[in-house]
């Protein structure tokens, strides 16, 4: 069985869209798209996670935009 290694990046992405899709349904557009702007705007050791996080947030709050949520 071969193991799939992910960088920070997916790692930050993946955990996002696994735990937080719930959390950010209740939130309107404008919202998740601060908390993106936030997550990408992060720099330090774990600033590769958190421009998975954060990008996939923008994904999330210009979907609800777009469908007028």
């Amino acid at each position: 069985m071969s193991k799939q290694y992910l960088n920070d990046f997916q790692r930050g992405y993946n955990y996002a869209r696994l735990w937080h899709t719930a959390l950010l349904a209740k939130k309107s557009p404008q919202d998740i798209l601060e908390l993106a702007k936030a997550f990408l705007l992060f720099t330090g050791n774990n600033a590769e996670l958190a421009k998975g996080i954060g990008t996939y947030y923008r994904e999330q709050g210009m979907e609800r935009m777009e469908a007028g949520i």
